[in-house]
């Protein structure tokens, strides 16, 4: 047994050596790939999301164009006696309005599909004259609905963005309206020089129609379905485009959606060709309404280069840790030999050398001892400072992604608004409606106001707001609140209830602080209804001594109970899109205000529902009235 064993025990360190090599390199290289990955990922989601928003923003910003030239009773006498002194009063009517809105074109077709007038009548590809009823913003707009699509021209042949209004006269649809916007300027704004991300946008079927390299669009990343590519044919979307499968190579799924791909890589210079491959992270975001989805893409070369560099280190302050054992075994053996040799040759003074190598031995341990505690305090202080410097870099990126989402989300309904009001403020003027137009102006600057509200709450990082404790007076803010929500998609399906006191309430707040209050409240129950369904909301006041108590209650599902103690907290949201802002907002202005914000869903006894109750402090010298408890609006 000692013969079979003896061979084993000089080949045994070297194996131990070896494989804690080769499994701490691993290790290293391993744990730095998945945590670069993972920051990266989270970088591309931020920027998934800016660029979502950026599109959406664009797209509704021409979302109103059609409708406005829809409501024109010119456009509706051309539709319903064609002659030609009305389609050149139309063409010059359009082109007027194509020019202020800045789209690629505006036109007029009759209900069987065919072109009337357009912006374009002038041009080479003008529409006039060409059927368009095989196209399905077309179709959806005859139906009575919001016609949207993507596809090529088939007059112009170039690629663009369709969206149509149905026009209605005496309950009956006599035609439709519909404008074409340019999107090659949002790819434009993708290409900057030195970017080293690949961005695209794939409509519902996964053919890409934008993207930042020329050569991805109209393209796919998988097979097209028969039923796909019927639809397409029908509808000429595409024209003679032939939607080849992008050579790519999927290596990773993440749950969110994300992937890790390999693709060609695009070749720098003017030339669309491409040139060898890398492997991208991509991450997804869903744009609606046409279940368009983008696609942020960046390489992983650094991430593989930080990873291979990790690794390296690790290797080499192994190989130096064990160079050091190896020396210091070898000290320990010339050490004891030289103690040997000097027995040998002194054994008058043996005691004496035993006990002076003795105390040598313990000298140099324990200097070797301090030694390597010192090297191990200097590395446990360089990983500290490393952390460090990392945790205040991840809090500046959290506090900016933080200021972004919250700007975005705040200022997407104001800037809805203003878009509404703007347009009618043209058409009054356009129809001489001077007093009419002098009232949307005037509530254009207070949404004005409004903006400089939110984008003035980004200085409460730095200091506390002088104007949130100020008299205001509840029922004109929810008055100011309601006339935002009546321009608002589907505004029509609400219902509203109000019990209100004899005499107003003056409380203590900011005036467009409450109406964000209001306006994230009232939106917030509108989007908890189903879109077939009506919206009912109540909305009670009350007065407490001191105390001015408001309730807002929907018939919505109600809140799910997993969610009542974390409804308030940032970035938290129930809904599909939500950026999880809005109640985080409206709670950080009623504290401001020393006020609370409280939330319970009502039984079924009491009808269902969500019910966000709101306590002010009344204005000094408001007088306490004894008010008797007001009945439910619903009862």
């Amino acid at each position: 047994m000692a013969f079979g064993k003896w061979p084993l025990r000089p080949a045994l360190g070297p194996l131990l050596a070896v494989g804690s090599l080769v499994v701490l390199t691993w290790a290293s290289y391993a744990w730095v790939k998945q945590r670069q990955l993972d920051e990266l990922h989270r970088t591309l989601d931020s920027r998934a999301e800016l660029y979502a928003a950026s599109i959406g923003g664009a797209l509704n910003k021409y979302e109103f164009l059609p409708l406005a030239v829809a409501q024109s009773d010119a456009v509706a006498q051309l539709l319903e006696q064609p002659s030609a002194d009305r389609v050149t009063q139309i063409n010059a009517y359009l082109v007027d309005m194509n020019r202020r809105a800045g789209a690629f074109a505006v036109y007029v077709l009759d209900d069987k599909g065919t072109t009337l007038a357009s912006s374009n009548w002038q041009d080479r590809s003008s529409y006039v004259g060409v059927n368009y009823g095989f196209r399905p913003y077309f179709k959806d707009a005859i139906a009575g609905g919001i016609g949207r699509f993507y596809g090529i021209g088939a007059s112009t042949f170039e690629a663009g963005y369709f969206i149509s209004q149905p026009v209605q006269r005496n309950g009956r649809i006599i035609g439709i309206v519909a404008a074409k916007v340019n999107l090659d300027w949002i790819e434009q704004s993708w290409r900057t020089p030195g970017a080293g991300e690949q961005i695209w946008v794939k409509d519902a079927n996964g053919v890409l129609i934008l993207a930042t390299t020329p050569a991805f669009k109209f393209k796919t990343l998988a097979p097209l379905s028969p039923a796909a590519k019927n639809d397409i044919s029908a509808q000429r979307q595409f024209l003679q485009e032939n939607l080849p499968i992008l050579p790519h190579r999927l290596r990773r799924q993440f749950a969110d959606g994300a992937s890790v791909m390999t693709l060609e890589r695009p070749q720098t210079g003017d030339t669309p060709a491409l040139s060898g491959s890398a492997d991208y992270l991509a991450v997804n975001r869903a744009l609606g309404p046409l279940q368009w989805q983008i696609t942020v893409l960046a390489e992983l070369d650094q991430v593989d280069e930080a990873a291979r560099n990790a690794a390296i280190a690790a290797a080499l302050g192994w190989a130096l840790l064990l160079l050091a054992l190896m020396y210091a075994r070898q000290r320990r053996r010339r050490i004891a030999d030289k103690l040997n040799a000097q027995q040998t040759l002194a054994r008058a003074y043996e005691q004496l050398e035993i006990k002076v190598e003795q105390r040598t031995a313990d000298l140099v341990h324990a200097n070797g001892r301090l030694q390597a505690e010192v090297a191990e305090r200097e590395r446990a202080e360089q990983t500290l400072r490393y952390a460090q410097a990392e945790l205040v870099q991840s809090g500046k990126l959290a506090a900016i992604g933080q200021m972004a989402a919250g700007v975005t989300h705040e200022l997407n309904q104001p800037l809805a608004a203003l878009q509404t009001f703007s347009d009618n403020a043209k058409v009054f003027l356009a129809r001489g409606r001077i007093d009419d137009a002098l009232d949307n102006l005037s509530t254009i600057s207070d949404l004005v106001k409004r903006l400089g509200y939110v984008t003035s709450q980004l200085k409460g990082f730095a200091r506390r707001s002088d104007d949130a404790r100020k008299p205001v007076s509840v029922r004109q803010a929810f008055a100011q609140t309601m006339l935002q929500i009546r321009t608002r998609k589907h505004s029509q399906r609400l219902t509203l209830h109000e019990s209100w006191l004899e005499d107003d309430i003056i409380v203590l707040c900011n005036a467009i602080g409450l109406e964000q209050v209001f306006t994230n409240l009232i939106t917030n129950a509108m989007d908890a209804v189903p879109e077939n369904e009506p919206v009912q909301i109540w909305f009670q006041v009350r007065r407490e001594g001191d105390l001015a108590v408001l309730h807002i209650t929907d018939n919505g599902p109600g809140i799910p109970l997993a969610s009542l103690d974390k409804i308030f907290d940032p970035f938290y949201t129930t809904k599909e899109h939500g950026l999880g802002l809005g109640l985080s907002i409206s709670a950080g202005i009623l504290r401001a205000a020393g006020s609370a914000l409280a939330v319970r869903n009502r039984s079924a006894q009491e009808g269902g529902g969500a019910q966000f109750t709101i306590t002010l402090s009344c204005a000094p010298g408001e007088k306490n009235k004894e008010t008797e408890e007001t009945p439910d609006a619903r009862e």
